[in-house]
């Protein structure tokens, strides 16, 4: 790497931005951030990421910095893991980002969150408690197919089967009932479907 520590922690600041905020910080935002005396110190920064190939930028923008395929596989995103999803009784699911996990390009799609498995009620689909589910966002579930729903603020995996007025959670252990929601229940979503399952061994 031809970075020095500084210059890092400043094109690893400006990846966590861009991110998390969905558009690059300005210079001074840059300067602010480490408490540079001027601008200028935080402009020199840039241009030398910009010089080594980390960065790109349109010329006359403020916000017009660019993440390139370098600082990309210097500082990997991965896929955001937000919370816990019951395979028991829905629980409580948390909405922050906990941690992330590099799956993305194994899967091939950016478009990824995982949840880990809390309850044995998939056992019989091969989900077992403790496992992590990546569901691939506002994806269609197919009539059968595993997903992961909201009911009433809280998060589950289940088979989801659709009839003509209602939806049915189905679990994959006999010892755990259907659940069963209106299709216009405002209190009810499907997140997306299951696109893979990883266990830790």
């Amino acid at each position: 790497m031809d970075l020095t520590q500084r210059q890092q922690e400043v094109l690893a600041w400006i990846c966590e931005v861009i991110r998390s905020a969905g558009i690059p910080p300005t210079i001074r935002e840059i300067a602010g951030h480490f408490r540079f005396r001027s601008p200028k110190a935080a402009s020199d920064h840039v241009a030398t990421l910009v010089r080594k190939g980390y960065l790109s930028r349109e010329p006359g923008q403020s916000r017009s910095l660019h993440l390139t395929t370098l600082a990309e596989s210097l500082f990997p995103q991965g896929i955001p893991l937000v919370g816990n999803a019951a395979a028991g009784f829905p629980i409580l699911s948390e909405e922050h980002i906990r941690d992330h996990l590099q799956f993305d390009q194994l899967f091939g799609d950016r478009n990824l969150f995982a949840v880990q498995v809390q309850g044995d009620s998939m056992v019989d689909a091969g989900i077992f408690d403790g496992d992590y589910v990546l569901i691939r966002r506002n994806a269609p579930v197919e009539q059968n197919g595993i997903g992961l729903a909201f009911v009433d603020g809280e998060a589950t995996i289940k088979t989801i089967r659709r009839t003509h007025r209602q939806v049915e959670l189905i679990p994959a252990n006999p010892h755990y009932p259907v659940i069963t929601v209106e299709v216009d229940q405002a209190s009810f979503e499907i997140a997306g479907p299951v696109a893979g399952v990883i266990r830790r061994l």
